[in-house]
């Protein structure tokens, strides 16, 4: 699953773009180098602790169901798998503290996000919005560095919640859709998860109606509806579609192709705001984790 870090790359590329361009800056130069390696740095711990610590207190499962993995097969024993997890967690945190306290507040609600999700509602029927929640605070992390006067909320202002909570939502849908894909899936659950999915979709697409006036769109205000509305076509019909055949194979390949899917997302939102230059450059995190995906299961 390591692949699907750079989905959380996208993440914070799209965020911290986002921001420069709300100061009119629309490309990137040698001066961000420092504050995005640094927000970069601090997903990836982030995103790596989650997946350790998962196997970490899924062991027991884990040797019944998957004991092939390093942690149930005993080939890494378990308190260094946790010290590891707790490390690169901790470490997350530092490097998000290089964006000051907004950075250091979201590097911490981030890994106590992960907590709770691996450790207490996993299993449990909030386990999809907690999901969305670390979605919707790494797309926040990426904004640390926001500097505004017409805030609403914590120093962001209405177009950021908006995007970040388009994303979030897009994922709580995704968790909800994926909750049973290596079993036959119920259709109920997959059609709630592709509902939540589309309403992501929404959110995502009303961010630019905030910005119409202030004259910072790159694309005209009549296409993003557009646009928005071809890109769920383009990744949700393979949701759909298992709906229809819910068996595992084709309900995970729904989940793939969403989860990858994410990347486009955050190049859309790029496009609007920024440079075009920059959605190719956020494009291209597929490239990696579509050659780590050959040896490296996506899910």
């Amino acid at each position: 699953r390591i692949g699907n870090v750079f989905t959380a790359f996208a993440n914070i590329l799209m965020g911290y773009l986002v921001i420069r361009s709300d100061a009119d800056i629309l490309t990137l130069s040698t001066q961000d180098a420092r504050p995005l390696v640094g927000l970069l740095a601090a997903t990836f711990c982030l995103y790596s602790s989650g997946m350790v610590l998962n196997d970490v207190f899924d062991i027991e499962q884990d040797k019944a169901q998957r004991s092939t993995r390093p942690l149930a097969a005993g080939v890494i024993p378990l308190r260094v798998g946790a010290r590891f997890g707790a490390g690169l967690m901790l470490a997350g945190i530092l490097f998000a503290s290089t964006a000051g306290l907004t950075g250091c507040l979201l590097g911490c609600a981030i890994a106590v996000s992960v907590l709770l999700y691996n450790r207490v509602l996993k299993k449990t029927p909030l386990a999809p919005l907690m999901m969305g929640m670390c979605r919707t605070l790494n797309v926040l992390l990426g904004m640390s560095y926001v500097d505004s006067n017409q805030a609403i909320f914590c120093g962001f202002e209405k177009h950021h919640l908006l995007i970040a909570g388009g994303i979030g939502v897009f994922v709580a849908g995704l968790t909800w859709f994926a909750r049973t894909e290596a079993r036959m899936s119920n259709r109920w659950l997959l059609s709630f998860g592709v509902a939540v999915m589309a309403l992501g979709f929404v959110c995502l697409s009303s961010f630019p109606t905030d910005l119409a006036q202030s004259g910072r769109l790159q694309l005209k205000p009549d296409s993003v509806g557009l646009l928005f509305g071809v890109l769920a076509i383009l990744i949700l019909y393979r949701a759909v579609a298992a709906i229809f055949d819910p068996r595992p194979e084709r309900v995970q390949v729904g989940v793939i192709h969403c989860l990858r899917s994410l990347i486009f997302l955050d190049a859309c939102v790029v496009a609007i705001v920024s440079h075009s230059s920059m959605a190719v450059l956020t494009i291209a995190l597929l490239l990696p984790m579509l050659t780590i995906s050959k040896w490296i299961r996506t899910t």
